[in-house]
C-alpha cells in the first residue's frame, strides 16, 4: 500500500503556502507512478508557485517492492542525531510497529538508508540485479 497525504508548506523564501502530498510508504506495485516519481527525483518535493524555490520535505520513507522481495527505509539523518531514530527502530535494528507477515520474511532484513539520492540508487540497483536474475532464468 502506498500510503499519502496532503500538508500544507510555508515557503521558508516567500512566505507563500502550497499544498503537497507527501508520501509516507511507496508500494512499486500498487503504485508504479509513485516509484516513478521517486526515480525521477519529485518525491515529497515542495516547489513554490510563486517564487519557485524548492526542497524536499526532509521525513521518513519506506519503499517496498513485493515482487522483487525487498522494503528499504529512507531516515534523516538527523533522527540518529538527535536519538530520535529510536523512536522508529530498536537497538537491534528492526523496526518498530511493522506487522510481521509470513508471505513478506524479508521485511525483518529491511535496508535503511539516510539520503533520498542513496535510496534511489538502491532501488535501481535492486531493479538491475533482478532483470540480471530474470535474464539468467529465462
Amino acid at each position: 500500500m502506498t500510503l499519502h497525504r496532503y500538508k500544507e508548506i510555508q515557503c521558508p523564501d516567500c512566505s507563500a503556502k502550497d499544498e503537497v502530498i507527501v508520501l509516507d510508504t511507496i508500494n512499486a506495485q500498487v503504485s508504479p507512478e509513485a516509484k516513478t516519481a521517486l526515480l525521477e527525483g519529485k518525491t515529497n518535493l515542495f516547489a513554490c508557485p510563486r517564487c519557485r524555490t524548492a526542497f524536499f520535505l526532509d521525513r521518513p520513507l519506506l519503499y517496498h517492492d513485493m515482487q522483487i522481495g525487498y522494503m528499504a527505509w529512507y531516515f534523516p539523518f538527523a533522527l540518529v542525531q538527535s536519538g530520535k531514530i529510536l523512536d522508529w527502530i530498536d537497538p537491534d535494528g528492526q523496526a518498530k510497529g511493522l506487522e510481521r507477515n509470513p508471505e513478506c520474511d524479508y521485511a525483518a532484513s529491511i535496508h535503511y538508508v539516510f539520503d533520498m539520492d542513496e535510496l534511489v540508487r538502491y532501488v535501481r540497483f535492486r531493479d538491475v540485479l533482478a532483470e540480471e536474475t530474470t535474464r539468467a532464468e529465462g
